[in-house]
Order: structure tokens, then C-alpha cells, then sequence
């Protein structure tokens, strides 16, 4: 894939706070806006050509992917190069509608292609497009309210579906969940709704002393087997794993210490850790799928320093979104727990080489490029890992799903 330019995405949600789409986010090796690499329509081809190489399903999984198109592309071959039931084009509030736009996006419409519109204010110079879109995105941080509210009426005649872009509050959620929006995005939706204090049920704090003594330095292979065989459920989901195409293994494995010798004390720390995780079913998904990107992230980032201990920051990026699995603040998450110093003083306050990895993995993944670095890496190279650390997550997120 080429590499003069980064990929971000940001997740848009459903009203049940599903994640149902991503909006992908690009940049230049500098990260500046992709504009300064050249006119718009060859850039504009260098990323969907690099998307189509790559693929988008490494990118976004099973869910679409928003893509904003400049009008030079919409009126050229680009947006019919990429696969209609994966994608929605986005058409950025700038664009000057004219007959020629109009006729290129009634011919993608025809073809099967989907039509956002991006930062969506009411002009009657809009009429004609907004009859062919499938989405209308508000940007909430513009227009008021009210105003929404009133755009949204108006068009109610059409199927057209509303997305409240740029939500930074519960309360604007709600609001313009109640007003009729179907769909959400912002960073609202990143942000740990915790509660101090609050009490950590039974079988989570059991989850956790679990999750802890799996991943104790230097443990041997009889300790990690005793360990992981006093959950039941949890043997039983290792071998079924372990036993899946995901390895295609030549032969059957039917206990937990042949297991570990095959595959390794780290390769079952991993896959025990990740099961363990899953287990908090009544949390989003995409909790677990953010954990899983930091984790490898982060391991990719000690690799890329030779450093030794990279299974320490796996555990660190793994361990990152706890406070939203368990809805308490991350130092009370991880304070009884028996974890060593360092990794608890980088989840809780970014120290050390691995908290220094980890504010990279978080700041990439918020898309704030200038806070993302890790030692003397370039943000080419660390672009470069976050991508193949999404790819890795949604490989093993569908096997955890089966």
C-alpha cells in the first residue's frame, strides 16, 4: 500500500450506540490536510486506489465506510472504482451545485452508490441533491436546535436518514436523538461515562483478578494452565478458538497444557486476556474493538524499538479502556488489582515508554497527529502501524463474535 499519506476513522453510531459505519479521515505523511499533496482529483485517486489495495474490510469490518469526495471526483470515474455496498459517498458542503454535479450523482445513485451530505445547512440550491441523498449530516457545533429540528421536518417527505455530527455531550444525544437523528458522531462518543465509587459487580472484579494473574511476568506453563482452568467457560472458549480456521491447526488440541507448549505462553496470555475481556457482553462492542487496537498498537510500537518487554504493552493498551467496560474511573479499575507499578502508572497516568506508547495509540486514534509520537518513529511509520493494528483487531473481533 503506498505510504504518503495517513488513514484515521471515527466511529458513526446508531441510536443504540452500535457502531454502524465510520467516517474515514486522511492526512498527509505531516499530517496536514491531504489538499497539500497535490491537485485534488490525483489525490483523491492515490487514496481510493491505496483503499482498494489495502481493503477496505482490513479498515472498517463488516460496516460501511463515509468518504468525502471533492466535486473533481464525483464528476470522474473515482467513486465507481470503489464497492458500492460498502460505501457512502460524502458530498462536502462546498461544492458548487451545478447541472454537471447533479447529473454524476443521479448516475452513482443509479448505479447503487448512497449520497451523504456533509455539514448540511437548507438552500434552495440544494433541492435537487437532497431529493437523491440517503443521508443528511448536521453539524450540531453550527446550527442550532431549532433549526435542525426545522430542517428535519421540512424534508421529512424524504427517506432520508439525519446524522448529528461533532457530539461532545450526553445531552446532545439525547437532544438530537428525541429530535429525530438516527445516527451519531463525535467524541462524545469516546469519552468513559464513569461513576466514583461505584461498586464492581462479583463476577467483574473476578474477571479482573483473572485477567491479572493470566498476565503475571514470567509465569510458567503449569501456573498459566492452573490458572486459566479454574474458568470453566473460559477453557472451554480457548480450545474452541485455538481449534478454529483462525489457526488451521493440522490436528485437534484437547488440553490446555499442549495448548501452551504449541502455541506459546504468550500467544495463550493473549487470547485468554481478549475472551476475558469479551465477557463484558453488556458493554459496546466497541469498547472491546478500541482495546484490541491500542493493545496491538502498542506491542507494534515496542517492536518497532526492539524493545523486550512488548508483551507489557499489549497488556497496557488491552487494558486501556477498562473504566468504559466497568463505568469507573481507570485508577479506581485498576488500583486492586495485581498488576506490577509500571503498567498501572502507565494506564492511569501515560508514564513510562509503554504510557508513552499508549497517549500515541489514543492520539492517533482521536486523529490529534500532532500529540501522536512515540520516541524519534515518524508519523508515516506510526500511520503505517495503527492501520495494520485495525486490520488485526477486526480480524480477531469476528472470531471472538463466532
Amino acid at each position: 500500500m503506498q505510504n504518503d499519506f495517513l488513514i484515521g476513522r471515527q466511529q458513526i453510531f446508531d441510536g443504540d450506540l452500535r457502531v454502524f459505519a465510520y467516517e474515514l479521515l486522511f492526512r498527509d505523511i505531516n499530517g496536514n490536510s491531504v489538499e497539500t499533496f497535490g491537485p485534488t482529483a490525483a489525490s483523491n485517486q492515490v487514496i481510493v486506489d491505496s483503499l482498494l489495495e489495502y481493503g477496505l474490510d482490513k479498515i472498517v469490518g463488516r460496516q460501511l465506510a463515509f468518504i468525502n469526495l471533492t466535486r473533481d471526483n464525483l464528476l470522474s470515474e473515482t467513486p465507481s472504482l470503489l464497492p458500492k455496498d460498502k460505501v457512502v459517498i460524502e458530498v462536502l458542503e462546498d461544492v458548487q451545485v451545478d447541472d454537471t454535479l447533479i447529473q454524476a450523482l443521479k448516475r452513482l445513485v443509479r448505479d447503487g452508490y448512497k449520497i451523504a451530505l456533509d455539514d448540511f445547512e437548507f438552500e434552495e440550491r440544494w433541492l435537487p441533491v437532497v431529493e437523491m441523498a440517503h443521508f443528511i449530516k448536521l453539524d450540531i457545533q453550527k446550527v442550532s436546535p431549532a433549526t435542525s429540528g426545522w430542517v428535519m421536518e421540512r424534508l421529512k417527505p424524504l427517506p432520508i436518514r439525519f446524522l448529528a455530527e461533532k457530539v461532545e455531550t450526553q445531552e446532545q444525544y439525547l437532544e438530537y436523538k428525541a429530535l429525530g437523528c438516527q445516527y451519531f458522531q463525535g467524541y462524545y462518543f469516546s469519552r468513559p461515562n464513569t461513576v466514583r465509587g461505584k461498586r464492581l459487580e462479583t463476577n467483574q472484579h473476578t474477571v479482573l483478578q483473572l485477567l491479572a494473574k493470566i498476565n503475571r511476568p514470567n509465569i510458567s506453563i503449569p501456573e498459566l494452565a492452573r490458572t486459566i482452568s479454574m474458568d470453566v467457560g473460559l477453557t472451554y472458549k480457548l480450545l474452541r478458538y485455538i481449534n478454529s480456521a483462525y489457526y488451521a491447526l493440522p490436528k485437534q488440541i484437547d488440553s490446555l497444557k499442549f495448548a501452551i507448549t504449541y502455541l506459546g505462553i504468550r500467544e495463550i496470555q493473549r487470547w485468554a486476556s481478549l475472551i476475558s475481556l469479551a465477557s463484558f457482553s453488556d458493554r459496546p462492542t466497541e469498547i472491546l474493538k478500541i482495546a484490541l487496537i491500542r493493545a496491538k498498537m502498542c506491542e507494534s510500537l515496542a517492536v518497532s524499538l526492539k524493545l523486550s518487554n512488548s508483551e507489557q504493552f499489549f497488556l497496557v493498551g488491552l487494558m486501556s479502556t477498562i473504566d468504559q467496560l466497568l463505568e469507573v474511573p481507570l485508577d479506581e479499575a485498576v488500583s486492586g488489582l495485581p498488576l506490577s507499578g509500571e503498567v498501572k502508572s502507565a494506564l492511569v497516568s501515560h508514564a513510562g515508554l509503554a504510557g508513552e506508547a499508549l497517549s500515541c495509540a489514543v492520539n492517533f486514534e482521536r486523529w490529534k497527529l500532532d500529540a501522536a509520537h512515540f520516541e524519534d518513529l515518524g508519523l508515516s511509520k506510526i500511520g503505517e502501524i495503527h492501520l495494520e493494528s485495525v486490520g488485526w483487531a477486526n480480524k480477531i473481533a469476528q472470531v471472538l463474535e463466532k
